[in-house]
């Protein structure tokens, strides 16, 4: 017995590998068990905080523990929709859509494209609408007859001749075979748009105060990411009833290319803004800083910056000042001779006096509660201390020959930012699965099977018909074929 040759072997193996592979990819099972491990992956990355959602290590680990961190961290499980795993799964998935397409393609194209014409008296005998007609015609009369009715009916038709007879296939909406294969391309490109958008996209969150702009914001695992141009934030408002309630809250935004204004934009919640392929939404919102001038008899002035920052408590949100030094919100210089130290002592964000002191904790109102001091280090008694009272933007008050005022409330705008270069991929797979869905549930898919045997008075015609609706469908059909055949 002759030996294969080794590349043969080879050949054959590689033939096998392949064949195995195919089998694998387009099995049932397969496509089965790759959904259900996509579903649990769908869950973990809705009970496990996820990065992209705002969670820090910190309250992961708080949550888990520092092993179960370093665990969850180490298996992409905090970044579970942009994980390796994830990803790998979807192409998966989508590979096993595209072999199991292929494999049926073959049937589908000779279904639409090459219909087997020929069909007996029993096949079309055992059809959904069956009917027999009987005319005076010629064979081949009734025949082109009958096909003449067919096509002014909007049916593709074909003939053959088989042992005599004249045998026609018809068929209308073959449109409707595609409909299963629109919705399975549908949901690779859905797939491709998403793995588009999380390899090349990002998402994150940018703050911009009043009158100033950024060119960057960071992505939801703290890295800085360039916008290419700058966002300038010209104004932050708030819409609000008579009882302070919100309505609106609206960003009035320019992206500057240079020191050219590209494009202005006021967004508010339902309102993005898109420009370059990044999409900026509004979030949240605060205050970034207050400006306190201090002005001498002598026209000599000192500007004092304070830092808002904004805390949560039992009572609700809170801000809080914080002078240059970084701890409390002291201010001390020499001005005109004489040393003062200004004491922001508080902040109301939405201010209306009396014991309530502040409507709501959104920055409506703000005002700064003042207090000023000219004999500290020296002394530091309470008694020293002349408490200007509650100072609202543009308002100012008189201490000893010197003015105090509150001239500047700058608030600051949160913005969640995205780019998706898959976005419009997505979209486009949405758009085929509406088609897909159209064509297999409303294109209506008819086929007629006729065949036309001689007899001694003329001929007689065998007509049967197919659909996936009622019979009925065929009434219009048949009645038009009676009376051209009669």
């Amino acid at each position: 017995m002759a030996k294969q040759a080794p590349s043969a072997k080879k050949d054959q193996a590689d033939v096998g590998f392949i064949e195995a592979i195919w089998g694998f990819f387009s099995s049932m099972k397969t496509a089965i068990t790759l959904l259900l491990i996509l579903s649990a992956g769908s869950v973990i990355g809705t009970v496990v905080p996820q990065i992209s959602m705002g969670a820090t290590a910190t309250e992961i680990s708080a949550k888990y523990g520092a092993v179960g961190y370093r665990l969850i961290h180490a298996m992409q499980l905090d970044t579970a929709y942009d994980s390796f795993w994830y990803l790998g799964l979807l192409i998966l998935i989508g590979i096993n859509l595209l072999v199991c397409s292929l494999k049926r393609f073959n049937s589908v194209k000779r279904r639409v494209f090459h219909p087997q014409i020929v069909a007996s008296e029993k096949q079309i005998s055992g059809m959904q609408r069956v009917e027999t007609f009987h005319t005076r015609m010629s064979v081949s009369e009734a025949a082109a007859a009958v096909e003449t009715a067919l096509r002014s009916s909007a049916y593709h038709v074909l003939g053959a001749e088989d042992a005599g007879d004249h045998v026609i296939y018809a068929a209308k909406g073959r449109l409707s075979f595609w409909g299963p294969y629109l919705t399975h391309l549908s949901i690779l490109v859905i797939f491709i748009g998403a793995v588009v958008g999380a390899k090349l996209g990002f998402s994150g969150f940018t703050s911009i105060d009043e009158g100033r702009f950024t060119d960057q914001c960071y992505t939801r695992k703290g890295d800085a990411q360039p916008l290419g141009y700058k966002l300038a934030l010209k104004s932050f408002t708030i819409g609000y009833d008579k009882g302070h309630n919100p309505t609106s809250y609206r960003s009035e935004l320019e992206a500057m290319e240079g020191n050219r204004v590209a494009l202005k934009r006021t967004i508010d919640v339902n309102h993005p803004l898109t420009y370059k392929g990044i999409t900026f939404y509004q979030s949240y919102f605060g205050l970034s800083d207050v400006t306190l001038k201090v002005t001498a008899p002598n026209g000599d002035s000192k500007i004092l910056v304070f830092q808002v920052q904004k805390q949560q408590s039992d009572h609700g949100t809170q801000y809080v000042l914080v002078g240059s030094s970084g701890d409390m919100a002291f201010e001390q210089f020499v001005l005109a001779g004489k040393r003062l130290t200004v004491f922001a002592h508080d902040l109301a964000p939405d201010y209306i006096g009396g014991e309530k002191i502040s409507m709501t904790d959104m920055p409506l109102n703000p005002a700064v509660r003042v207090m000023v001091n000219d004999r500290m280090p020296a002394y530091k008694g309470m008694d020293a201390w002349t408490d200007l009272g509650w100072l609202l933007e543009s308002k100012s008050a008189g201490y000893k020959g010197y003015k105090v005022e509150v001239t500047d409330v700058v608030k600051y705008t949160a913005l969640q930012v995205a780019r998706n270069p898959g976005l419009p991929v997505v979209y486009a797979g949405f758009g085929l699965i509406l088609i897909g869905v159209f064509v297999s549930f409303y294109v209506s898919r008819r086929s007629v099977r006729v065949r036309v045997t001689g007899d001694a008075d003329g001929a007689t015609a065998l007509v049967g018909g197919n659909s996936r609706t009622d019979p009925e469908v065929f009434d219009a059909d048949f009645l038009r074929l009676r009376e051209i055949l009669k």
